[in-house]
């Protein structure tokens, strides 16, 4: 029975997507602006999260600072939203004029050198569209790791429009045999480490905004147990439905790296990233569920205590 209504509701989900395909963006964006007021100003959704992560993140701005960051994320939420469902269907040739990838010299010498590396991203900017537009502009083969659907339908049906740009999208539990790629050809590994980790003694800890926070372990380990240098793509949003892509290095030789020094690098290009343009990361998500004591222990944050 579950699969029955999984099914059901993987036909709802196709009848959506093709809603979008025939949708231009100018009114794309226009529905956008609705369900972002009704989200915002209706029905209040995370609103306390956002207030509280903001507040965490930029005590030294004023209130009146916070909630225009606030204001920008909420849209910005729905229009990545409404983006990424367009992906699914907007041609590639016209889809990579909205979004530019700057200079691509570090990809194209690890390349020219024979070298896989791991593309270490963050969920800011439009991060889905440039896992499907990547292959375009990089010589690399790529594989984007990602956590499937609970509806198998759905998920498989995503999982098909996102390759047929070239990237192949790999489910995190297969992670490990997803690097046996690299032994074929160089291959770029699209992996996001910014969300929560449930998982505290296997996680790495590190300064982020200069609080504690636990971050997951796979890029770092990754990276150590295949030696493969590390590079951030940060996902700049130049106006509503542009971006652009600015590659930098994060670490060159992963042996040479102490125990989570290449994590805090990451995440310290990440806060960098923020802090240039704040509006353009999940604020909404739930991020500091798990606080450091002095002495080592953790327990549940009480951040978000009441919510």
């Amino acid at each position: 029975m579950k699969k029955v209504f999984q099914y059901i509701g993987y036909l709802f989900y196709r009848m959506f997507i093709f809603g979008f395909r025939i949708t231009p963006f100018w009114l794309l964006y226009l529905e956008s602006d609705v369900i972002s007021f009704l989200i915002f100003r209706v029905f209040r959704y995370r609103v306390k999260v956002v207030d509280r992560n903001l507040l965490l993140c930029f005590p030294e701005k004023t209130k009146e600072e916070r909630d225009e960051i606030k204001r920008k994320y909420y849209k910005y939420m729905v229009d990545l939203f409404m983006e990424g469902l367009k992906g699914y269907t907007y041609p590639a040739e016209k889809l990579r004029k909205h979004l530019v990838y700057d200079d691509l010299s570090i990809p194209e010498r690890l390349y020219a050198e024979g070298k896989s590396m791991i593309v270490a991203m963050g969920h800011h900017g439009n991060w889905e569209w440039t896992t499907q537009t990547v292959k375009y502009e990089h010589k690399h083969k790529f594989c984007a790791i990602f956590k499937p659907l609970k509806n198998q339908y759905i998920s498989n049906f995503t999982v098909k429009c996102r390759e047929q740009r070239g990237t192949h999208f790999c489910p995190i539990e297969k992670t490990r045999f997803a690097f046996g790629m690299r032994e074929k050809q160089p291959t770029g590994f699209c992996m996001a480490g910014d969300q929560n980790s449930t998982n505290t003694k296997r996680s790495y800890w590190v300064k982020f905004f200069g609080v504690d926070t636990v971050c997951l372990p796979g890029i770092e380990n990754y990276a150590k147990l295949f030696d493969l240098p590390v590079i951030f793509m940060e996902i700049r949003r130049v106006k509503r439905g542009y971006y652009r892509c600015y590659v930098s290095m994060i670490v060159e030789d992963p042996s040479k790296c102490e125990k989570g020094e290449i994590t805090q690098k990451y995440m310290s290009k990440l806060e960098e990233v923020m802090r240039n343009q704040p509006e353009t990361w999940l604020w909404s998500h739930k991020r500091w569920k798990t606080t450091l004591n002095p002495d080592g222990t953790t327990e549940t944050n009480k951040l978000y205590k009441d919510l």
